[in-house]
């Protein structure tokens, strides 16, 4: 184990100040063999791994090379560059570097998420040494942004995780490790920082102490405490919805006339080129993400030697990351069979035979300035006591009980200004043009200037159970002009966890059998959902003035000049105004206030579906026998295990029972307990030969499961309360959602060709069972004949499900927007296969200023095989086919300079509303980082990041390029920080 946690170190102390620890009671026992002895090349003192000597990124490559040449399993890490920094913007970015890791840049909060082996976060298991811990998730996997790196001694990545590693990883486990108190050298401290973001030229300072101290040989103490501000901006231009231009609105267009059939909507449309119609942009977003908030993390513990046998040790850890300023602003045009459009450009022709439009006017639009305070909170803490017993003559007993807690909240309130359509025309004029593949083609225009006013809205009228977020400026539907939106949703996420384990382990020596292992683990999770989607009742309306509204502060220098020719016609809410002005308010007669002190919406599906306890206990016993013997003078190692675990899941959910009105009770819901009990056998095998002193090969098998997130489980299909935009949302539901299993197979070749360098290939392929997705079958998304829901029939228009049900919005009648989601158990399998090629070398054996020079290569290949229920490929969403990173450093004594080139391929995102093919995809992205450092003495030194030099854009479209659905800016980063040690 010392060589995992020296060789992949992220430290977060100067060189001197952290060695590596000592095999610890921190740690719970790894499947590792002996060292076995290394060639003579591998004995020099840069690439000794029993204590960390930093001197800069040659250093922590050769530490990441050699933690992977002495771990039995496929295992990678990476490693600071030993100036007490991770020069990178956070740990997923840096994770990125990674062979077969990808980081997931559709989180507009840093979240930074990321897939492993070509599979999605949620695949893989964070841990905390070794054993799991409390994450602070919500919807998605655990967010990396959520902690401080500072107070991680390591960071490694198992691939191959065998029977004594923590269960539920099907791609792998991410294991965040804090070195122990006795494998610290004495010493502190100190780095200040402050982060430019170019996008909005925003600043944000950090600070980081700690300190070791040995009060003896025998008793260590360490603490660190870091903190930052966070303030940065995302923009986006949104093509949320494309639709298709109605036969009456293709008549009054000569261009589109070819492409309908004759009718008497359109009695001069010929269909002499199609008679399936064109699409154009119907709903257009622009939108600004600014997210602000503090963090605050820290580690700290004691470690006690009782004798040579013995020790025993303490650690906790602490980290909250809290975005109360967090805002969205939204301006949205939307564009219907009310509207009066005109092409202004001949249709294009898609490749799966439909027709666009990318540039069109139009009069009459639905205009909508929105603005949602979003307020974001992850904050998880834990501890953990340890002890191990070493015999001195083969046994060690060690153990570790852990108890840990998390929390996500997002907290949204929705104030929204909208103009609307009217049956003789609002005034409201535009013109759109997408931009095709290139987003800087792109031109957003509105007209008048403000497009949006609170007009009529302090005197007018709550919309009722019909429209219970909404106040108009008019009682008469036929006159209405204004509306004024008051909404959210509101999700709250308590995780707890305690575990306890115990490991025995017993090395041989006779002959082909080297030792055996086993051990037992309980854990005991559960995870508590609360949310909301409040409404507007009970408001103090009257209290809405004209200065709710101003001028976007950003709308001229939006995606920083570039997307085209955005609209800067923009105008906002000052949230924190009006959420002021609009406290207190009247409570709902048999309701209750959300936690923010705003009504409830009972009928809204997010409080039947987020309102609930899903708690899982789990008991796992493992056992391993370790072998090793030599074929022909070539040794070979490894271990044959087995891990049983049984499980009880059981969650308490909300079933509707009974509708008071549109708006809902409490008393329409009772809860319900579902119970599920599953076991699982897991066996695991690998084997390692060194054919020569330089070559190491691996092969593995194992098998792995993972179960489900809290929120992809919905006991009983819901059925919203249509909002005021006339949106039914429904979700499926799936009692019998159960765990997914994975069978794998690795393989690794890695040639150390010399000191510091390696070359190495290796292969996996898994076979994943009964696989939790979205539903993508058009058929239960938006069946012909309802599906039973009671909301009418349901036809297709572009994207969109319509029902045959409608409503009025500003007198024009309507069809209603059926929107249907659910995860589901996959029922054909799918194989996940990849290649990954890593090469790292260090060029200190070449003459002159060359030997301060190194670098490193590598690739992973992912592909996806099986098929939908549908008989479509199926793919994951989030997973690129091709990742490379390539990485070159210059390094003295004095200082260095590394640079990174990362490049993801193209791949899919999750779509559960399209029935345009497979989900949206992400265009292939590159992008440049650097890392710069200057040792200004021999305790003080400055460094210098730079992420994304290349200004790259992310680029969403469906199924072609020129089919747009999302462009997302962030711009360029810059970090300066001065560390000095004490």
């Amino acid at each position: 184990m010392s060589a995992l946690l020296g060789a992949t170190a992220l430290t977060s102390v100067p060189a001197w100040a952290q060695t590596a620890p000592q095999t610890s009671a921190s740690q719970p026992p790894q499947t590792s063999q002996p060292a076995r002895p290394q060639p003579e090349a591998d004995q020099d003192d840069e690439t000794q791994v029993d204590e960390i000597v930093v001197t800069g990124f040659r250093q922590s490559y050769a530490n990441a090379i050699a933690a992977k040449r002495n771990e039995d399993s496929i295992t990678d890490g990476i490693s600071s560059d030993g100036l007490g920094r991770f020069p990178d913007l956070n740990v997923g970015e840096a994770l990125q570097r990674v062979p077969g890791v990808q980081i997931n840049r559709e989180a507009e909060g840093r979240d930074a998420t990321i897939n492993l082996r070509g599979l999605p976060g949620s695949f893989s298991r964070l841990t905390m040494n070794g054993v799991a811990f409390a994450e602070p998730i919500l919807r998605d996997s655990a967010p990396l942004g959520a902690f401080n790196s500072d107070i991680f001694s390591a960071i490694v990545v198992n691939k191959s995780p065998l029977a004594d590693a923590q269960s539920g990883g099907l791609s792998g486990n991410i294991d965040l490790q804090i070195a122990p108190a006795l494998g610290r050298t004495d010493g502190g401290f100190l780095k200040v920082a402050s982060e430019y973001n170019e996008l909005g030229e925003t600043y944000s300072p950090a600070a980081t102490i700690g300190y070791n101290h040995h009060f003896s040989d025998d008793f260590a103490v360490f603490g660190t405490l870091a903190y930052r501000h966070e303030n940065f901006r995302r923009d986006s231009i949104l093509f949320n919805s494309y639709a298709a231009f109605t036969p009456a609105q293709a008549n009054a267009n000569p261009l589109l006339r070819p492409y309908y059939a004759t009718s008497a909507a359109c009695p001069t449309c010929t269909g002499a080129t199609s008679t399936a119609g064109v699409l154009y942009d119907a709903q257009h977003r622009q939108y600004v993400r600014l997210n602000e908030g503090d963090m605050y993390t820290g580690a700290a513990g004691a470690e006690y030697r009782l004798n040579d046998q013995t020790r025993i040790g303490v650690a906790g850890f602490y980290s909250d990351r809290d975005l109360p300023l967090t805002t969205q602003y939204l301006l949205i045009t939307s564009n219907n069979l009310s509207s009066v459009l005109t092409a202004n450009s001949a249709p294009i022709r898609l490749d799966d035979g439909r027709y666009l439009v990318e540039d069109f006017s139009f009069s009459n639009a639905d205009f909508n300035s929105s603005t949602r305070g979003f307020s974001q909170k992850q904050k998880t803490w834990g501890f953990n006591v340890t002890g191990e017993w070493d015999s001195g003559d083969g046994w060690v007993v060690s153990g570790i009980a852990a108890m840990s807690r998390a929390e996500n909240d997002s907290v949204e309130i929705s104030v929204d200004f909208n103009t609307l359509q009217t049956a003789a025309g609002n005034g409201l004029t535009g013109r759109l043009v997408t931009g095709g593949d290139n987003i800087d083609n792109h031109i957003y225009v509105q007209n008048p200037n403000p497009a949006v006013s609170v007009n009529g809205i302090s005197t007018g009228v709550y919309g009722g159970v019909t429209a219970s977020g909404a106040f108009f400026d008019n009682a008469n539907a036929a006159l209405r002009r204004n509306r004024f939106n008051f909404q959210g949703t509101q999700t709250f996420g308590r995780n707890a966890l305690e575990t306890a384990r115990i490991d025995v382990e017993r090395d041989l020596d006779n002959g082909f059998l080297s030792g055996f292992q086993f051990g037992f683990v309980y854990e005991s999770q559960e995870f508590e959902a609360e949310g909301y989607r409040i409404n507007a009742y009970g408001l103090p309306i009257q209290n809405v003035t004209a200065d709710f509204l101003v001028e976007a502060p950003f709308a001229n220098d939006f995606f920083n000049g570039r997307g085209g020719q955005p609209t800067n016609n923009w105008q906002v809410v000052d949230i924190q105004r009006a959420v002021s002005a609009l406290r207190p308010v009247a409570v709902y007669p048999g309701a209750q206030l959300s936690p923010s002190g705003y009504n409830i919406n009972y009928a809204n599906n997010a409080y039947a579906l987020d309102n609930f306890t899903n708690g899982t206990d789990l008991l796992s016993a493992y056992g391993q026998v370790k072998y090793d013997f030599d074929v022909g003078g070539m040794p070979v190692h490894g271990n044959v295990g087995v891990r049983y675990e049984s499980a009880e899941n059981t969650v308490d959910a909300l079933t509707r029972v009974t509708i008071t009105n549109t708006v809902g009770a409490p008393s329409d819901f009772v809860s319900r307990r579902y119970v599920q009990e599953y076991d699982k056998v897991l066996p695991s095998f690998i084997v390692i030969a060194e054919p020569t002193e330089d070559i190491v090969l691996r092969a593995a098998a194992y098998k792995s499961y993972v179960r489900p997130q809290p929120l992809q489980f919905s006991p009983s299909t819901v059925v919203s309360q249509p909002s005021t935009n006339g949106i039914y949302t429904v979700t499926l539901g799936n009692p019998g959602l159960e765990p997914y299993d994975a069978t794998s197979f690795d393989f690794s070749a890695e040639w150390y060709n010399r000191p510091n360098s390696i070359i190495s290939l290796a292969a996996f392929t898994k076979e994943i069972t009964g696989l939790i997705g979205p539903i993508t079958d058009r058929a239960q998304l938006c069946p012909a004949d309802g599906g039973g829901l009671g909301i009418g029939t349901f036809t297709i228009s572009g994207d969109q499900c319509l029902s045959s049900l409608t409503f009025q919005l500003g007198g024009v009648t309507q069809p209603y927007q059926v929107v249907i989601s659910g995860n589901t158990n996959q029922p054909n399998p799918i194989t996940v296969s990849g290649i990954e090629l890593n090469m790292q070398q260090s060029f200190d054996f070449l003459p002159g200023f060359l030997r301060h020079t190194g670098g490193g290569f590598n690739y992973a290949y992912t592909t996806v095989d099986g098929t939908t229920v549908t008989g479509a490929p199926a793919t994951l969403p989030g997973v690129s086919e091709h990742n490379l990173n390539l990485i070159g450093y210059y390094e003295t004594d004095r200082y260095g300079i590394r640079l990174v080139y990362n490049l993801r391929s193209e791949y899919d995102l999750a779509s559960t509303a399209s029935f345009t093919g497979a989900a949206r995809q992400v265009r292939a992205r590159g992008q440049i980082d650097l890392s710069a450092s200057y040792n200004i003495t021999d305790t003080i030194s400055l460094g210098f990041d730079a992420y994304n030099l290349t200004d790259e854009i992310r680029v969403e479209f469906e199924n072609q390029e020129n089919l747009p659905r999302r462009a997302d800016y962030d711009g360029r980063t810059y970090t300066l920080t001065l560390r000095g040690s004490f």
